[in-house]
């Protein structure tokens, strides 16, 4: 069998009862926070420029604009939704993709779903199918693709996670199925050249979109390659050229369960999360050991070479940059004790002692933490502190807050979605969608859902 047969037989052939408890669990959890972190974004530079070009295009009105009060066609909702969704970086991560699945997945199966009637049940089960191919082929070639090619794995390993889900959602036969994973192949796009600016969020309602046309298409009898993850033009081959792949890891598809086995990565702080170690170092100093911003005199944060590589941005101008920077959010920790969207905000980027903090952060590559870092796993960080009076503190963090192994607990996860929605929505509505999404398997539409996304 091929590895195109077995991405495709995958996507046709499991069932909503094949999924173990835990990985539904984590899929419902990661779904919630996901809709929460789209529904702030939506107001956002990102998701208001969205809606006005979505407007201008006088898009047909089938599928929720979330926190608008537009409809559109479900490819163009899936790309509005999908930027407003990762426009905060505030959205879950599986260590084995080294990315975002549920803000690429939530925007088009909830477009495609609201358009075809699709239950809560088919949603989340497209869902987890997504994940389990994105997770799966972030194995096969991960860190290198990022790191080494230049990928950002949300939106190229993405696009074909959204089409198999967007595929299985229209019911599409293998032939089909398979026409869309080459379309999709054809689709993958995003370089990390873009981070620290608007088009990083992009890339995720690209993604979004591109796995609802594949899908659709595919639908209408168009053809593509029939090995797109087979012979000497594969996906591995021309996206990550002369690069070693794993790609016995996509044989466990269907036999083995990332959601279940790793779980999903919620995050706390709204920034990139290989700084989410550090962050943790930097508020444990404030609360536990009293170190206050003007305390400091010298910040060090030895990471791995991908920590390095992703969040090197050392001048902060505005919020997209701090999210991108190790040195500011440890800064605004250290500073206010606490990260929250209002943190990521033009007032706390401007102010002097935070950007005194962050000019005298260094961030290196820590051979040791580099030696021992294993693929598919939280990204050390060793936070070293060196206060005015001489005295240093050093700590490292192995395992962040959200990660599955250091989790949320339900309280913080309602408390983040509270305050995501309440960006765009009254208490009201806010517990209407909580109630809603809590239940999403037992919707009989999905719709009823997406009506209350809609700001009206």
């Amino acid at each position: 069998m091929t590895y195109t047969d077995i991405i495709v037989d995958f996507t046709n052939s499991i069932q909503f009862s094949d999924f173990p408890d835990r990985a539904k669990a984590q899929a419902r959890m990661a779904m919630f926070d996901g809709v929460g972190c789209a529904i702030a974004g939506s107001q956002e530079d990102c998701g208001n420029i969205g809606a006005k070009w979505v407007r201008s295009c006088q898009s047909a009105p089938i599928s929720t604009v979330w926190g608008t009060d537009m409809k559109a066609a479900p490819h163009d909702a899936a790309l509005v939704n999908g930027t407003s969704g990762h426009a905060l970086d505030y959205d879950d991560v599986i260590w084995s993709l080294a990315g975002h699945p549920s803000v690429v997945l939530n925007a088009a199966l909830y477009a495609l779903g609201e358009a075809t009637d699709a239950s809560g049940e088919d949603v989340l089960l497209c869902y987890m199918i997504g994940v389990e191919i994105m997770a799966k082929l972030g194995l096969t070639t991960q860190p290198l693709h990022s790191l080494v090619a230049g990928w950002h794995p949300t939106s190229s390993i993405g696009t074909i996670g959204a089409a198999m889900a967007c595929s299985r959602m229209l019911g599409l036969s293998k032939e089909a199925t398979t026409n869309a994973l080459g379309m999709a192949s054809s689709m993958s796009s995003g370089h990390v050249g873009n981070f620290a600016t608007m088009t990083k969020p992009f890339h995720a309602g690209l993604a979004a979109r591109n796995g609802i046309e594949a899908a659709q298409w595919a639908s209408l009898g168009f053809t593509a390659t029939k090995s797109p993850f087979d012979g000497k033009r594969s996906f591995h081959n021309i996206y990550s050229r002369d690069l070693p792949a794993k790609l016995e890891e996509l044989e466990q598809l269907g036999k083995t369960f990332e959601l279940d086995r790793t779980g999903m990565l919620i995050k706390p702080y709204p920034c990139g999360v290989a700084s989410h170690p550090a962050i943790d170092a930097a508020l444990e100093l404030y609360h536990d050991k009293g170190v206050r911003a003007d305390d400091v005199e010298a910040i060090r944060v030895g990471v791995t070479e991908y920590t390095y590589d992703k969040l090197n941005v050392t001048e902060v101008g505005n919020e997209l940059q701090g999210k991108f920077s190790i040195a500011y959010p440890v800064a605004v920790a250290l500073a206010d004790g606490k990260i929250r969207l209002a943190n990521f905000g033009g007032a706390n980027v401007n102010d002097p002692e935070i950007q005194r903090l962050v000019g005298i952060t260094e961030m290196y590559a820590d051979e040791e933490i580099e030696k021992n870092w294993v693929m598919g796993t939280n990204r050390p960080c060793r936070t070293a502190v060196t206060l005015k009076n001489g005295d240093t503190f050093e700590k490292l963090v192995e395992i962040s807050k959200g990660d599955p192994a250091n989790p949320m607990s339900p309280e913080e996860l309602q408390e983040k979605f509270r305050d995501c929605a309440g960006q765009c929505f009254d208490q009201t509505r806010t517990d209407e969608l909580i109630a809603a999404l809590d239940t999403v398997d037992k919707q009989d539409k999905i719709g009823n859902i997406t009506r209350l996304l809609a700001k009206i």
